[in-house]
């Protein structure tokens, strides 16, 4: 890994340091914030909402983040982000205890610093990366992402156990402030590369490439999992399993420790045409572990689970942005479309969010509470094995129409 890591330039290296102290600020309060909001009315619904409210405001403000790349540059906005990810926390702690009359505000704040910091962070990964280096410094990202989520979740499970009430809360929330200010102050270091003032949305909208095209349902696929599974059914469903905050914390400590080890051998080995297999492997992986926890929701289920999850939702996640960046790379212009494709992609994922969350919501009506998180927690995560088949006859078609153009010539 190490000799991986030193392969990459100067400003690659400051690109990864600053995500490690943005990430391990969000995982000092990641965990937390989801039990926080639930502990506001004790049902899922504020969080539902939180959901639901932040992944409408990706969709608006994808776009308007995107045209702000233009105008600026894409690290401006990343850092933008990094001062909109802090007023969403600093939201939390000025309203506290009446932070769900303020939920609507909080899910745009929360969606506006996304859309601004992942408009940012794509562009930044398609350039200072390449098609055959891109899985190994996404890995490696992974590794440096992962260190901090080792220390992050345990120290926070001891902060807030300490203090009585929500207090503790609020120490953990303002520690994450301290790191995305250092994090922002790192930017600095980065400085990007500049994008066209041209717009090319309507000619990528009717003549993408050939598998960004056939990839709009796998995105949208992708969305309605990412919406509520990864957003909270994790943490809840361990939270209530592990009982308390700093069990919570110990579990997800050792659950990172697995992370980085698997990272590290996925990093040395990982290969562009590993990526459907590795995809897989990590898709079937979470739904069994994820029914099997569901079934069972007792510790020996929760740790297998912890072993199994870091692993295949990290597979999952890395394997398909790889696909999604090669897919617009397929396009000939992509270095002066790229931006209008990021923000293109926002658009299926986005309905795929609000569709996972009005499912829950639906769910939520029709079974009682004890029912709803294990069954929402193993039917979402099914998804992903549907998608496999789509990925292949996008990915293996396209390797082989690759070939016999190449044969040709």
């Amino acid at each position: 890994m190490f000799q991986v890591f030193k392969s990459f330039s100067t400003e690659l290296k400051f690109y990864l340091l600053m995500n490690a102290l943005f990430s391990f600020g969000g995982v000092l309060s990641g965990i937390f914030q989801s039990v926080f909001l639930w502990k506001l009315d004790k049902t899922y619904s504020l969080l539902a909402h939180y959901s639901l409210y932040w992944s409408i405001a990706l969709i608006f403000c994808f776009g308007l983040c995107g045209w702000l790349a233009r105008k600026t540059s894409p690290m401006i906005t990343m850092r933008l982000g990094f001062v909109f990810y802090l007023i969403t926390y600093l939201i939390m702690l000025i309203f506290h205890d009446t932070l769900r009359d303020h939920i609507m505000l909080l899910g745009f704040s929360n969606g506006l610093a996304m859309s601004l910091y992942y408009v940012g962070m794509h562009l930044a990964v398609l350039d200072l990366t390449t098609n055959d280096n891109r899985d190994q410094f996404l890995y490696v990202q992974g590794i440096l992402f992962t260190i901090g989520g080792v220390i992050g979740p345990v120290l926070s499970g001891i902060i807030i156990s300490q203090f009585e009430g929500m207090f503790g809360y609020y120490v953990v929330f303002i520690g994450t402030c301290v790191f995305f200010f250092i994090a922002f102050l790192t930017s600095l270091k980065v400085k990007g590369h500049p994008i066209t003032t041209k717009s090319y949305f309507w000619e990528v909208i009717k003549n993408p490439s050939r598998e960004w095209k056939k990839m709009y349902k796998v995105m949208f696929a992708d969305g309605i999992v990412s919406g509520v599974y990864g957003t909270f059914l994790i943490t809840m469903i361990t939270f209530k399993v592990a009982g308390g905050e700093l069990s919570l914390g110990i579990y997800n400590t050792a659950a990172e420790l697995v992370a980085i080890a698997t990272f590290y051998v996925l990093a040395r080995y990982s290969n562009p045409k590993y990526r459907l297999a590795i995809y897989t492997i990590g898709s079937v992986s979470i739904f069994l572990s994820s029914v099997l926890l569901s079934i069972f929701p007792v510790i020996l289920s929760l740790v297998v689970f912890g072993v199994i999850s870091p692993l295949a939702q990290n597979m999952i996640t890395n394997s398909m942005s790889a696909m999604i960046y090669e897919a617009i790379e397929k396009d000939p212009d992509y270095k002066e479309k790229r931006l209008d494709y990021i923000i293109i992609r926002e658009i299926p994922l986005g309905i795929g969010r609000i569709i996972g969350v009005a499912l829950f919501l639906v769910m939520r009506k029709y079974l009682n509470f004890d029912q709803l998180l294990p069954i929402s927690f193993s039917l979402f995560p099914i998804v992903y094995v549907i998608m496999i088949p789509s990925l292949y006859m996008i990915w293996r078609k396209s390797k082989k129409v690759s070939v016999l153009r190449s044969n040709q010539l």
